[in-house]
């Protein structure tokens, strides 16, 4: 125990005992953040549920009122609970407190805070003015420390000592207790909220190490018939390297442990612990407590401990180590679970998404996807854009009813049908009519919303047909946004007799259609016109306009809302126009030579553009790019060069949806192809992006032409 902790724990015992509470905690405030955080705590055995953390703007706490008027106040469960309802499993009982600021005539450390089991009994005028006058001398202490440079943060975890025991922080087996029985109940709580397996290692591991003051603590997962290191501290390197990876029947104490299911203690001259601790803690004498984490009747993983020789009272009870097992088993186990059902979820969801949208000459497009629901939560939106013969274009965005799998069946099914109708050559209200007659016979008791459009690339002409879905937004060249007056018809799947009306557009070279679900919208579906106006700002560069609009309505919406999908089309003009300065190339994933041809061909498209000169930075960038995609993505890629009179544009689409990483450190594959990808790209592009778009992504970047440099100048 340092200085610290011992000043702290200290001065928190002597107020337990003087005022009779039950607990009192030292809470200080963290340095950069609005939030006090217990540093050390004296508890009784009714005191087991002290706080640890507090926002400095909750002031349903005495702790934050203290702080802000620097003095005692007081305050009630009651009152913490009408703010905090998730604070019940800590303030459940009736509870009283008092907080008195630590406050020095220089410095602001953080409050000294009583609680009493007790309804309806505020402290007492003596009882504050002893409080207060044990925090204006621990201040003073604090003070000192501070002056002889000890840092005053606040610990991860807290110091808990039991008020009973004369000496803070003895060694009695009721110390021990309390602070073991308190840990455990905090972790039981933070373990209950971790989401992903790696946090319930991670809270374990500190709560382990900074509250059971373990010397070493081992974290080890089951996978298959394997033991992996899911997390350490304290133990060596060489230690850690050869247990992971390693067969269970290899994996000594720890698959003795889980073949066994129950926990096993090692003495400090026990030759299958040894070389277990990092070079600081080998020469100490340790003991080792394995424990098996058990979820059911089954073994999971296992948590290994090592405690110097003064804890071993540490082992003299089997209930709480038993406890500590089983509820870090379960959280390991629900949240594995958690994980695989939500991967299945956005597998399956992104499986239905079309993998790379086309890009027809005269017409660019883009698209995102948000998912706002989790585990295996599947939502019904879809968008599609589907190429015509003659170069014609069918852009289509729906939203089946539901989020479950029902919902993505039926959008799966609605998704190829309106494919196969509208390459049939129907107009969009003949493809919203039958897929209508299609969503009735399936009879799943579903409806859906639909929007389908047609475009003719060498006219601008367009036709639009919606069946309960809102009509795309548009954007004309000028930065006008009229509104697209369109015939709403009923959703699909409704009345089998239902018809749509087809609205005419034409559409000039410039103009852009944004396609969206109601998730991006507020109630009703209505947008955010300040969204929306914010994310046209430069609508040349499509990609970026998906990410302002996604992350403009993803801050106007409560969260877990809706999903949101958005399908972006820029009309750019006649295809034939287009054409010319258009080119685009596909390439395997098996293809070992894709990034090679990529470099030739780019090179005489921009000599057949007479912009030679650009063609050894372009090579470079479009090589390292395609390489990227080819190698992390594992996907096809799809390359498109764009000339524009003031650049050169080229965008690399894959249907990989996990962002490009940019490296930025040496690493053996930097001598080889593509080792230095987006660092590369963002040294020598004047612009470039890395795009989540829908199933897939997009890498885009440009490279201004010869004649706009030295316009620039």
């Amino acid at each position: 125990m340092s200085d610290r902790e011992q000043l702290l724990a200290s001065a928190a015992g002597d107020v337990v005992r003087d005022l009779r509470a039950s607990a009192v905690t030292v809470f200080l405030k963290v340095p950069g953040v609005p939030e006090l955080h217990a540093a050390a705590a004296a508890l009784t055995a009714m005191g087991v549920g002290a706080l640890e953390r507090i926002a400095l703007d909750d002031l349903s706490y005495a702790s934050s009122r203290a702080w802000r008027s620097g003095r005692v106040e007081v305050g009630s469960n009651v009152e913490i609970l009408a703010g905090n309802p998730n604070q019940t499993v800590f303030a459940s009982f009736p509870l009283e407190a008092a907080a008195a600021p630590l406050f020095s005539p220089s410095r602001r450390f953080g409050t000294l805070t009583a609680f009493w089991q007790r309804a309806g009994v505020e402290a007492t005028e003596p009882e504050r003015q002893r409080l207060a006058a044990a925090a204006a001398s621990l201040a003073r202490d604090l003070d000192r420390l501070a002056d002889h440079g000890l840092s005053l943060v606040p610990p991860g975890v807290p110091y808990v000592v039991a008020a009973e025991d004369p000496v803070a922080g003895g060694e009695g087996r009721a110390s021990a207790s309390i602070a073991l029985i308190y840990h455990l109940h905090r972790l039981a709580m933070l373990l209950a909220s971790a989401v992903h397996p790696q946090e319930v290692v991670e809270r374990t591991v500190q709560r382990v190490v900074d509250g059971l003051w373990a010397r070493a603590a081992l974290f080890c997962l089951l996978d298959t018939d394997r033991l992996t290191v899911a997390g350490a501290q304290g133990c060596a390197g060489a230690f850690i390297r050869a247990i992971n990876g390693s067969p269970l029947g290899q994996c000594g104490p720890e698959g003795e442990a889980m073949r066994l299911q129950q926990q096993l203690v090692y003495g400090p001259a026990d030759l299958r612990t040894a070389g277990r601790l990092s070079e600081p803690l080998s020469g100490q004498d340790c003991f080792w407590v394995v424990l098996p984490l058990l979820a059911g009747h089954r073994a999971v993983g296992a948590l290994s401990m090592a405690f110097g020789s003064e804890r071993q009272d540490i082992i003299a009870g089997q209930g709480p180590l038993t406890a500590l097992a089983t509820a870090v088993g379960q959280a390991v186990e629900r949240t594995r679970m958690d994980e695989v059902r939500h991967a299945l979820a956005d597998d399956l969801q992104h499986a239905l998404l079309p993998p790379v949208l086309p890009q027809p000459a005269g017409v660019v497009s883009t698209s995102r996807y948000a998912s706002a629901t989790s585990g295996m939560d599947l939502g019904g939106d879809w968008y599609d854009l589907i190429t015509l013969p003659e170069n014609r274009l069918v852009m289509v965005i729906g939203d089946v009813q539901g989020h479950n799998t029902a919902a993505a069946v039926v959008m799966g099914e609605l998704r190829s049908a309106v494919r196969a109708y509208a390459a049939e050559g129907h107009d969009p209200a003949v493809v919203l009519s039958r897929a209508n007659q299609l969503l009735i016979g399936l009879d799943t008791g579903l409806f859906a919303t639909c929007c389908c459009a047609w475009l003719d690339p060498d006219t601008g002409r367009a036709q639009l047909a919606t069946a309960g879905h809102p009509p795309p937004l548009l954007r004309t060249a000028d930065g006008r946004m009229p509104p697209v007056l369109a015939e709403a018809g009923i959703p699909l799947g409704i009345d089998l007799q239902a018809t749509y009306t087809v609205t005419d557009l034409f559409l000039q070279p410039g103009t852009l259609l944004a396609f969206y679900t109601d998730g991006l919208g507020g109630v009703g579906g209505d947008v955010d016109p300040a969204a929306v106006r914010a994310a046209f700002d430069e609508p040349g560069n499509l990609e970026s306009v998906g990410d302002r609009l996604i992350r403009g309505f993803s801050k106007s919406l409560p969260r877990h809302a809706d999903d949101a999908a958005l399908l972006l089309v820029g009309y750019e003009g006649p295809s034939a126009d287009a054409q010319r300065n258009v080119r685009q190339l596909h390439i395997h994933r098996r293809d070992l030579h894709g990034a090679q041809r990529t470099r030739r061909l780019v090179r005489e498209w921009l000599e057949g553009w007479e912009l030679s000169t650009m063609a050894d930075d372009e090579e470079l960038l479009v090589s390292e790019v395609v390489t990227n995609g080819l190698v992390h993505g594992d996907s096809d890629v799809y390359v498109y060069v764009r000339r524009y009179p003031e650049r050169i544009r080229v965008e690399v689409r894959d249907s990989d949806p996990h962002l490009a990483q940019a490296v930025t450190v040496p690493r053996e594959e930097d001598q080889a192809e593509g080792g230095r990808g987006l660092v590369i790209v963002s040294a020598l592009a004047s612009a470039w992006g890395n795009s989540p778009s829908g199933r897939g992504k997009t890498v885009w970047f440009e490279i201004p032409t010869p004649d706009s440099r030295d316009t620039e100048v």
